[in-house]
C-alpha cells in the first residue's frame, strides 16, 4: 500500500491525512443541519477542532493504557531512552479512547460557549461514523489495525506496510470496518432526520457500532490491542457500551409504558 504522501517534498503519513479528511468531510456534512440546532457552519468548524483534540488525547491515552504490561516489563528504558519509550508506548491510538475524548472535549466546548450540549451532540454524533470510515481507509493504506492471515482472493498482502507484516495475505478488516461505519452513518443520518433527542441518537450509535466492533475484533491480527481473559480492550468496551445502551433503551420504553 502507500503509507506516506509526499507533499512539497515532505512525507506525510496517509493515516493522519485521512484522519483530517474524515473530520473535514464530517464537518461539511454536519453543516447542512447546523441551523436546526441553532448553530452556524462556523460553529461546526470550532466543534470539529475541539473534537479532533479530544480524539487525539483520548486515543493516545487509551493506547498507552493497553501497553501498561509492556511498559512495566521494559520500565528500565524509561530513564535511559525516555523519548523512544514514549513514542513506542504512546505512539498509537485506540478509537474508543478517541470517541470518549471527543465527547469530553465537546462537553468543555459547550460549557465554555454556553451552548446546549444536546444540540452539539445531536449534530455531531450522526457524522462520527463518516469520519471514522474515512480514517479506517488511512489505516488500510498505512497497514495498521490489520487483519488475520487469510489466503487470496480475500487476503491482501502488503508490500510497504509500517505495521502489518509484508508479503503475507491478510484480511482487509480496515475496509470491512469502513464499510460498516458508512452503513451506520446512513442509518443515523436518516434516523436523526426527524426530531430526536441526543440520547436516542447516541444509544443507537452505541448499539450498532459496539455490536459490529465486537465481532470485527475477531478478524484483527495486530497484537498491540491489550487482552484480558481472551477479549481485547475494545471488545470489553464494546460489551459494556452495548449493555449500557440497551439498558437505557429498555428502561426508557418501560418508563413510557408506565406513563400510558
Amino acid at each position: 500500500m502507500f503509507p506516506f504522501l509526499t507533499i512539497f517534498g515532505r512525507d506525510i503519513p496517509v493515516f493522519y491525512a485521512m484522519g483530517v479528511l474524515g473530520l473535514v468531510c464530517a464537518t461539511y456534512v454536519a453543516g447542512f443541519r447546523a441551523r436546526r440546532y441553532n448553530l452556524s457552519r462556523t460553529d461546526t468548524v470550532y466543534i470539529a477542532s475541539f473534537a479532533m483534540i479530544g480524539i487525539l488525547i483520548g486515543g493516545v491515552l487509551l493506547f498507552g493504557i493497553t501497553q501498561i504490561p509492556n511498559m512495566w516489563q521494559n520500565r528500565a528504558f524509561l530513564s535511559t531512552h525516555f523519548v523512544a519509550f514514549l513514542i513506542r508506548y504512546f505512539g498509537g491510538t485506540v478509537f474508543y479512547g478517541g470517541l470518549f475524548g471527543a465527547f469530553f472535549a465537546l462537553y468543555i466546548y459547550a460549557k465554555h460557549m454556553a451552548i446546549p450540549l444536546g444540540n452539539i451532540l445531536s449534530l455531531t454524533i450522526p457524522v462520527f461514523p463518516l469520519a471514522h470510515a474515512i480514517m479506517r481507509l488511512g489505516c488500510f493504506a498505512g497497514g495498521c489495525c490489520y487483519g488475520i492471515p487469510f489466503p487470496p482472493p480475500f487476503g491482501i498482502a502488503f508490500s510497504a506496510s509500517l505495521g502489518a507484516p509484508n508479503g503475507i495475505p491478510l484480511l482487509p478488516v480496515q475496509l470491512y470496518e469502513a464499510a460498516v461505519n458508512l452503513c451506520i452513518f446512513f442509518i443515523l443520518w436518516r434516523f436523526s432526520a426527524k426530531e430526536r433527542d441526543w440520547q436516542s441518537i447516541a444509544c443507537l450509535y452505541g448499539l450498532l457500532y459496539s455490536f459490529a466492533r465486537f465481532w470485527l475484533e475477531f478478524l484483527r491480527g495486530d497484537p498491540a490491542r491489550g487482552f484480558v481473559f481472551g477479549f481485547s480492550t475494545s471488545q470489553w468496551i464494546s460489551l459494556a457500551l452495548f449493555a449500557t445502551c440497551l439498558t437505557w433503551i429498555l428502561l426508557r420504553r418501560q418508563k413510557t409504558a408506565w406513563r400510558r
